[in-house]
């Protein structure tokens, strides 16, 4: 398949999860920006964002160019692997890496909201290859739902040990830690903007759930449950802000019609950006 060169504003990076090619990867997923100002959805995968040289590690609402192949084992149409060979950060006159400002990155996405959570799995559910990445709008939202997550299995754990000491091409052993797992599944319960709808309740794969589990893992379970339902509900939806979903699907065809929170996009409430010009 050919390559080619993209331009893309990153929106959402996910939890990382073990790999047996990698130690452990990720999802990535943003706006493919193009040159008549629209803007497409765009899922980069796999993503060893661990295991990226520091200068790589490109941060959410960041705009990065990179080389991309469509993937020869996903048939969701947005999915593509990169070249990280091939990548380019924007840095500005302090050496820090420019992200785009809410006032910027808001006319992009705003266009892009909708459908309705409803309307994607029903998508989905008649056809395997329809839309797999979307922004939907939160009408209600429920108290946060915990479960353990549980140790790695001794398979996963295998794999990963075994993928980071294979020496690289210049003879050295990835010398990042095992990844650690997260105490909580955390899912959220909430209402599509769709009249009919049921309600949803998908796990969140953020990668930031991840990192704050895991830089407040001294805590008790009562403390971070609290924490979590601060930064991941009471945050996120109250009366200061529109609050939307970056949702999408898994690769696995058994899986495809479930949807996951990848994100969460909260403009403040008074913002139009329909008539925002940048």
């Amino acid at each position: 398949m050919l390559s080619e060169q993209a331009r893309v504003l990153i929106t959402v990076k996910a939890s990382p999860e073990p790999s047996k090619t990698y130690g452990d990867t990720v999802c990535v997923a943003g706006v493919r920006l193009h040159e008549d100002g629209s803007g497409s959805w765009v899922r980069i995968y796999p993503v060893a964002f661990r295991h990226l040289e520091s200068t790589q590690q490109f941060k959410k609402f960041e705009v990065i160019d990179v080389e991309l192949k469509r993937s020869a084992t996903d048939s969701r149409l947005e999915s593509y692997r990169p070249n990280w060979d091939t990548l380019k950060r924007d840095p500005d006159r302090t050496g820090k890496y420019k992200t785009y400002a809410e006032k910027a990155r808001g006319p992009i996405l705003e266009k892009l909201i909708g459908p309705s959570m409803c309307d994607l799995r029903a998508g989905v559910e008649a056809d395997l290859t329809a839309q797999s990445l979307g922004l939907v709008e939160v009408r209600e939202l429920r108290a946060l739902k915990f479960t353990d997550h549980g140790p790695w299995t001794d398979a996963q754990v295998a794999s990963m040990t075994a993928a980071m000491s294979q020496p690289d091409i210049f003879g050295e052993v990835d010398t990042t830690p095992i990844l650690v797992p997260p105490r909580y599944k955390v899912h959220y319960d909430y209402h599509c903007a769709s009249t009919t709808c049921p309600g949803h309740k998908p796990r969140i794969l953020d990668m930031e759930l991840s990192a704050l589990q895991y830089k407040n893992r001294h805590r008790s379970d009562a403390d971070l449950k609290a924490l979590i339902t601060l930064k991941f509900h009471t945050e996120m939806w109250n009366e200061r802000r529109r609050t939307y979903f970056y949702v999408g699907n898994f690769g696995d065809v058994v899986k495809r019609k479930n949807f996951s929170v990848l994100g969460v996009y909260r403009p403040p409430r008074t913002t139009d950006y329909g008539t925002t010009l940048f």
